[in-house]
């Protein structure tokens, strides 16, 4: 008998690892649900101070005798916010939080300093180096109150994420701990109720470039191929969804679906680059995330379909928006004329002020490069080239 042998495979290596602990309710009445359904005892509510109409149903649960209610302004929020915020946790059963990203994110961390002080000097450490900042081990934690977030926004996911963004003497830094991850997220109607459709169609597109920073990196050999088709689709649905006026709570359970599903799994979390370049320019230029963003993706699009393969793969770019074009014929062929499209059309944007790029792209480079994976191979040369372009071709 004669065996035929083929080339030997390639190992293929430990497996993807894919955990996500935030129960979510969904719908009409989400936030009422959730709370009957968990019943916190005595619990902090944190709401965004410049939303006056939250929901009635936070309203009531904070004139319960157990509750106390809190106003965080967003525009403020920043790495003592979140420490004055944890030392009111004590005894807490459960923190509730109600905002937009900022301040859930502020919450999440307040949350991590309860169970783990030291966290707090560990952010503080280095200034703006590293900018990417791990949470402690387990067997570091101590006690801290279930975390129950309602997002008043759509597109960041925070309700559902395990990392946070912080501001720290004027550098922004991302903390990434799975402590930071709601224990109950509440996607009701009641809370976007108020979202302007600029609001709405700008979370959308975060929520879009978002997965396309992950997905334009080659993955490695840990990758499920059915990772990246749910991307695809998710890309689809969020562009059509959108683009056909549909509602807050439709947008919000697809970005959310952006971090919780399995289009997330077996990435490399350090791949995508243009998260940390707009991170630095957002800070500097003193200008919100989105506005950073959108003037940076194109320029960094532009890179990969010229074949500089360290900010991602050219024939996973043009994958990608094929699939949303799927949703949004209407769209140019080319990614780079069809997001300028894409933007403008949706409202999303904005005029930058004057950044010298040579001194944006040295704190970009001091915060995630020089050793560190996130810009890993680029020069402080190289990242001043891509703000350059960017500058040039914002509105000023």
């Amino acid at each position: 008998m004669t065996t035929a042998v083929g080339a030997a495979a390639r190992p293929a290596g430990p497996p993807a690892v894919w955990q996500r602990a935030t129960r979510v309710h969904v719908g009409q009445g989400a936030i009422a649900e959730a709370l009957a359904a968990e019943r916190p005892g005595r619990a902090l509510l944190v709401v965004d101070a410049r939303q006056p109409e939250l929901p009635h149903t936070i309203g009531r649960l904070a004139r319960a005798t157990h509750s106390e209610l809190v106003h965080v302004d967003p525009t403020d929020c920043d790495l003592e916010t979140s420490v004055r915020l944890a030392e009111r946790l004590g005894g807490a059963d459960w923190v509730v939080a109600a905002g937009g990203g900022s301040v859930l994110d502020t919450v999440a961390l307040a949350r991590l300093f309860a169970a783990a002080p030291d966290t707090v000097a560990r952010i503080r450490l280095g200034g703006g180096r590293p900018g990417l900042v791990r949470g402690p081990a387990p067997s570091e934690l101590g006690p801290y109150p279930r975390l129950l977030a309602v997002p008043t926004t759509v597109g960041t996911a925070a309700e559902v994420s395990a990392a946070a963004t912080v501001l720290v003497g004027g550098h922004r830094k991302l903390v990434m701990h799975p402590q930071l991850a709601a224990d109950v997220a509440a996607l009701d109607p009641a809370a976007t109720r108020t979202l302007s459709p600029a609001a709405l169609r700008e979370g959308a597109l975060e929520a879009i470039l978002r997965l396309c920073n992950g997905y334009l990196p080659r993955p490695g050999h840990r990758f499920p191929p059915t990772a990246d088709a749910e991307a695809r689709d998710l890309l689809r649905d969020l562009a059509h969804t959108t683009g056909s006026g549909g509602s807050a709570l439709d947008v919000a359970v697809l970005s959310a679906r952006t971090v919780l599903g399995f289009a997330a799994v077996g990435r490399d979390s350090f791949a995508g680059k243009v998260w940390y370049l707009a991170n630095e320019l957002s800070a500097v230029a003193g200008v919100r995330k989105m506005p950073a963003t959108v003037a940076l993706v194109p320029v960094v699009w532009s890179r990969v379909l010229d074949g500089d393969t360290r900010l991602g793969d050219a024939d996973r770019l043009r994958a990608a928006w094929t699939a949303l074009r799927t949703g949004l014929p209407e769209l140019p062929l080319d990614p780079v004329r069809g997001l300028r499209h894409l933007a403008g059309a949706w409202g999303v944007g904005g005029p930058l002020p004057p950044v010298d790029p040579e001194a944006l792209a040295a704190r970009a480079v001091r915060a995630w490069g020089a050793g560190l994976p996130m810009l890993d191979g680029f020069s402080t040369h190289d990242i001043a080239g891509l703000y350059a372009e960017a500058l040039q071709g914002a509105p000023q």
